[in-house]
């Protein structure tokens, strides 16, 4: 044991040492107001609450939590109850964890290349601990901090499977892509990547290979199909509501060219360099992929795998934008690709700097490590402005100043009587994590059969608040037209209406 963490600790000192930066980054992040809260936190803290206290898969209104797979509300659950911290004293400390694991197995992910380089590990190494990307991830409480550490899992488990193919190795591959499966419904891409590696082995005959994808296929699966069917059991459809797409392939691809443009350095403002950039190095993992398919003497490699899995994300994130709406393809949605990406874009420098002679060998190195130090700098300035707000507001979302402190939320705290019948509101996540009142979500402006739910209470009362505009859902001026208005309590962030369908309410 002793022998094998010195081995460890010779090829891996500085990843562990990025581990420390990292931790300390996430440290400084959650000092002031704890870790960050978005509304999708609040689905998740309060279903892993729900859990622990009576094994009920519901969120803050009692609502069968359907909206997202349930691994990630079990994950939290679990070493809440076995760490005996709540939640929210949990994860910062979670976080660091699964951070500085991201780091240790990109780093075992680098150092099993075929063609390895001390340098070029320690600057990746070095450039994750300060990611802008990554740390926005890890300090939040979002399911990409455990989605990102078993995709990376996945690709050094398939690796340990090529060594010698045995269904034991493939469980564990399985198991892998089946936690990330109900983790994240986009954990398809791992099913996918997986089920691409094993049908185009060379060195598996016809029948194993039918036979070790059925048995993969299966087991990546289960957990996620027993979700489903659980949802679709008490809820009536399988993942919530999702609405049909209204961007583009080529707007999803612009968004992608945005999120670029604020990961790299020489592209802000320059969308459309950024955009044609990510499809070449799209373009460049697909002919990896595919070289070291028809050369099967390259295909049992991390590069093979990690090639693989960066294609599928990117493709599945684009053609799934473009199918059904969601949030836009920032830059928390493709942070699962972030490490694949600088990988598959960067990693053929080395082969190319090491078969270059003299003058030209310098000349290329001089000018990678330019754009290295460029890069790093514009990671360096990203940190700094995102520390300017941080050290004394805390982390965006709902722990931030401007919501602890927000005047809505003090008036329905120190009014709760009020607050007895139907409560709606535009931001209802925000309502119960602020003051502790079950607000429901208003109505999808597709949904006729929510908007009737609606329009049919006698009275209600709503929330709304200037930050929680979403233009999904029916608007103040929707309502107004199908209710009358017999109150209102206007505050600097938002207001409180009172609306029925006759003036006796009170």
């Amino acid at each position: 044991m002793k022998q094998a963490f010195s081995i460890f600790l010779s090829k891996h000192w500085d990843a562990l040492l990025a581990s420390v930066a990292a931790c300390l980054f996430i440290y400084y992040y959650t000092l002031h107001s704890g870790i960050g809260i978005s509304p999708d936190s609040v689905m998740y803290q309060t279903t892993a609450i729900n859990i622990q206290s009576h094994f009920s898969f519901t969120d803050f209104n009692g609502v069968p939590t359907v909206d997202f797979p349930l691994g990630y509300p079990c994950f939290l659950a679990l070493f809440s109850w076995i760490s005996r911290l709540t939640v929210l004293q949990l994860v910062p400390v979670l976080n660091a964890a699964l951070f500085s694991g991201v780091i240790i197995l990109t780093s075992i992910i680098i150092e099993g290349y075929q063609n390895r380089s001390s340098l070029y590990k320690i600057l990746i190494l070095a450039a994750l601990a300060c990611s802008p990307c990554l740390l926005e991830v890890y300090s939040m409480l979002w399911s990409e901090t455990l989605f990102i550490f078993l995709s990376l899992l996945f690709v050094v488990a398939y690796r340990n499977y090529f060594r010698s193919r045995s269904y034991l190795q493939l469980l564990l591959v399985a198991s892998i892509a089946a936690m990330a499966f109900v983790t994240r419904y986009a954990g398809i891409t791992l099913l996918a990547a997986g089920g691409f590696l094993l049908l185009f082995d060379g060195e598996l005959g016809m029948g194993k290979k039918i036979k070790q994808l059925v048995f993969f296929t299966m087991i990546s699966c289960s957990l996620v199909a027993a979700n489903l069917i659980r949802n679709s059991l008490v809820a009536g459809h399988a993942t919530g509501v999702r609405e049909k797409a209204i961007r583009s392939l080529m707007d999803n691809l612009n968004q992608i060219g945005g999120t670029l443009s604020d990961w790299l350095p020489f592209l802000k403002g320059h969308e459309i360099l950024a955009t044609i950039l990510f499809i070449l190095v799209l373009l460049l993992g697909i002919w990896q992929l595919f070289y070291r398919t028809f050369q099967q003497q390259y295909f049992a490699a991390y590069e093979t795998i990690i090639a693989c899995l960066f294609v599928v994300y990117a493709s599945f994130m684009l053609v799934i934008a473009t199918i059904s709406r969601f949030e836009s393809l920032s830059s928390r949605l493709l942070s699962p690709m972030y490490i694949p990406l600088l990988l598959v874009g960067s990693s053929w420098l080395v082969k190319s700097i090491r078969h270059s002679y003299s003058i030209k060998r310098y000349t290329i190195l001089a000018l990678v490590l330019f754009c290295y130090t460029g890069f790093q700098y514009n990671q360096y300035r990203l940190n700094a402005e995102a520390w300017e707000g941080i050290q004394d507001a805390g982390i965006p979302g709902y722990t931030e100043n401007p919501w602890v402190h927000s005047a809505t939320m003090d008036y329905i705290k120190k009014h709760k009587t009020l607050f007895s019948g139907p409560v709606y509101s535009n931001s209802n996540d925000a309502v119960y994590f602020l003051s502790g009142v079950h607000a429901m979500a208003l109505p999808h402006k597709e949904i006729q059969s929510e908007i009737d739910i609606l329009l049919q209470k006698p009275s209600f009362r709503l929330v709304w608040l200037i930050d929680g505009e979403n233009p999904d859902l029916v608007n103040l001026e929707f309502i107004k037209q199908h209710k009358k208005l017999i109150s209102v309590q206007t505050m600097e962030d938002g207001a409180v209406y009172l609306f029925s369908d006759n003036t006796n309410s009170h």
